[in-house]
C-alpha cells in the first residue's frame, strides 16, 4: 500500500465514522429551533468542541503554518487575536448574548434594534459566510490534490456532498458533537508532529537557536514585515471582528444556559492554546527541516507529505478535515438558516415551522453549490481571503453587538450608523491597500465604537422605542 492510498483510506475512514455519529445524533431533531441551535441544549463540553472546531480552519492550519513558516514568532499575534475572543466572551459576552434567548445574531439585532437593521445585516451575513464556505472548499481542495489525482471540479463535488450531508443530517446539535470528535483529532494531530519534528531539531533550545540563525527576526516579538501597529490590527481582527461572526455567537446561543455558555469559553481557551503552540513549532521547525518553501499555502502539504511517516501524515492529514469539515459544516448551516430564519420568514408571512425546516434544508444545497462556484474566483492565500471576509463582517457587526449587549442607552439610530461608517472604513482601507501595514479592522472597529458611542449619548431616548422589552429585560433587567 503506497502513501497516497494510506492518507486516502484514513480520510474516508474518518469521514465515515463522523457521518454515523450524525446519523446517530440527528434523530433528536424535530423542530426548526432543533435545527438552528440544537433546542439550546448544549452543555460545556459540546459548546467548547464545537466553537473550537469552528475557528479552527483550513485557514487555522493549513495558511497559518505557512505564516509561521515565512514570518517566524512574530507571526504568532494572529493566533493571540483568537484567542483574546475566548477570553472576553468567557469574562462577559458569551453569557450576555445567551441571556438575550434571541437563535441568531440577526434576530439579535431586529430585536435589540430594528428590522431596518436585520434585514442588511442578514444578507451581509449570507454573503460573507458563504466566500467564508468557499475559502473552506479551496483549503479542501488544495489538501486533496495533495494525495490523489482529481481534477478541481471532482474535488469540489465530493467535498460539496461531504459538506452537505453533514450538514443536513442533523443541524446544530449533529454538527456540535461532530465537532468535539474532531477537535480532539486535531488537537492529538500537531502534538503528534509537533513532537517529531522537535525531536528531530534537537529541541525548543536548539529549533529558535536555528531559526535565529537563519534570521534573527524570527525570534523577537515583532518584525520588518510584522511591525507593533500591523499586530495590533491582528489582534483586533480575529479578536473583535469574530463578535460579528455568526457563527461564532451562534454558540453562544446554543448553549443549555448563560453560564454554561461562559465556563464553555474557557475551555475553549484551552484548546486554542493547546492547539497554536504546537502549530507554531511545526511551522517553526519546518524552517529548518525543510528550507525553500516559498507559498504559504503550500507549506503544510510539503512538510506532511516529505516530512513524516505515513501514518503520522495520515493521522495529520485527519486532522485537517476534521478542521474543514467541522467549519465547513458549520458554516453551510449558519447560511441556511440566516437565509430562511432571518430573510426568508421576514418576507414570507405565516411561515410554518415545517416549512421553515424544509426551507432550510434546501437552502443548505443551494448555498454549497453556490460556494463552490465562488472557490474558482479566489486568488488570494487561505489566510487572507478569510481574514477578509471576517473584517467585512465585523467591521459593520461586532462593534455594534458587543456593545448591544452591554450598553442600554445604543439604539438603533446608533447602531445603523455605526454599523455603516465601519462598514466604509473597512472597504476604503483595503482600497487604500492597507496604509502602514494596518489591518482594516483597526481602523473600522475604532470608527464604529466611537460612532456609536456618540451617536447613543446624542439621540433621543425614543429611539430605542423600537428594541424588543423582553430582550432589553434580559440584558439589563426590569425598567
Amino acid at each position: 500500500m503506497n502513501n497516497n492510498t494510506i492518507y486516502l483510506a484514513v480520510t474516508v475512514a474518518f469521514m465515515i465514522g463522523l457521518a454515523i455519529i450524525g446519523i446517530m445524533i440527528s434523530r433528536g431533531v424535530k423542530s426548526s429551533e432543533d435545527w438552528m441551535v440544537a433546542g439550546k441544549s448544549l452543555g460545556k463540553i459540546p459548546m467548547a468542541g464545537t466553537y473550537f472546531a469552528t475557528i479552527v480552519s483550513a485557514t487555522s492550519i493549513m495558511s497559518y503554518m505557512g505564516y509561521y513558516y515565512l514570518n517566524g514568532w512574530p507571526g504568532w499575534w494572529n493566533a493571540a487575536g483568537t484567542l483574546m475572543t475566548s477570553f472576553l466572551a468567557c469574562i462577559y459576552f458569551a453569557r450576555k448574548v445567551r441571556q438575550s434567548e434571541c437563535n441568531t445574531l440577526p434576530e439579535f439585532i431586529e430585536k435589540r434594534y430594528s428590522r431596518a437593521f436585520s434585514i442588511p445585516a442578514s444578507l451581509l451575513v449570507v454573503l460573507c459566510c458563504t466566500a467564508l464556505l468557499a475559502n473552506q472548499v479551496t483549503g479542501a481542495v488544495i489538501l486533496l490534490q495533495s494525495f490523489v489525482d482529481w481534477s478541481t471540479i471532482t474535488c469540489c463535488v465530493i467535498l460539496l456532498l461531504v459538506f452537505i450531508v453533514f450538514t443536513c443530517i442533523g443541524g446544530m446539535k449533529a454538527v456540535a458533537w461532530t465537532d468535539t470528535v474532531c477537535s480532539l483529532v486535531i488537537i492529538v494531530g500537531v502534538w503528534i508532529i509537533a513532537g517529531e519534528f522537535l525531536f528531530r531539531v534537537g529541541g525548543f533550545t536548539a529549533m529558535n537557536e536555528g531559526i535565529a540563525a537563519v534570521n534573527p527576526e524570527f525570534v523577537q516579538g515583532f518584525s520588518v514585515s510584522i511591525p507593533p501597529m500591523t499586530a495590533l490590527s491582528w489582534v483586533i481582527t480575529w479578536g473583535i471582528c469574530n463578535f460579528g461572526a455568526p457563527q461564532f455567537v451562534a454558540r453562544f446561543m446554543s448553549a443549555e444556559s448563560p453560564e454554561v455558555a461562559s465556563k464553555s469559553q474557557g475551555i475553549t481557551g484551552i484548546g486554542l492554546l493547546l492547539f497554536y503552540v504546537p502549530l507554531a513549532i511545526i511551522g517553526l521547525c519546518g524552517i529548518l527541516i525543510h528550507p525553500g518553501i516559498e507559498k504559504q499555502d503550500a507549506v503544510f502539504t510539503t512538510l506532511i507529505m516529505s516530512e513524516v511517516t505515513p501514518l503520522m501524515g495520515a493521522v495529520m492529514l485527519a486532522a485537517v478535515v476534521a478542521a474543514i469539515i467541522s467549519t465547513a459544516d458549520s458554516l453551510l448551516l449558519l447560511v441556511a438558516t440566516t437565509f430562511t430564519h432571518d430573510f426568508y420568514c421576514k418576507v414570507k408571512s405565516n411561515v410554518t415551522d415545517k416549512e421553515e425546516l424544509l426551507v432550510s434544508r434546501v437552502s443548505t444545497i443551494v448555498f454549497g453549490v453556490g460556494s463552490v462556484v465562488l472557490t474558482f474566483f479566489i486568488n488570494d492565500t487561505i489566510q487572507t481571503f478569510q481574514a477578509k471576509a471576517v473584517t467585512l463582517m465585523g467591521s459593520a457587526l461586532a462593534v455594534t453587538t458587543m456593545v448591544g449587549v452591554a450598553y442600554k442607552k445604543a439604539n438603533k439610530i446608533s447602531a445603523i450608523i455605526a454599523a455603516v461608517c465601519g462598514f466604509a472604513t473597512a472597504v476604503i482601507w483595503y482600497a487604500l491597500n492597507q496604509p502602514f501595514g494596518i489591518m482594516p479592522a483597526l481602523p473600522a472597529c475604532a470608527v464604529c465604537f466611537v460612532v456609536i458611542m456618540v451617536a447613543s449619548w446624542i439621540t433621543p431616548a425614543s429611539a430605542n422605542d423600537t428594541a424588543d422589552k423582553e430582550v432589553m429585560e434580559n440584558l439589563f433587567g426590569k425598567q
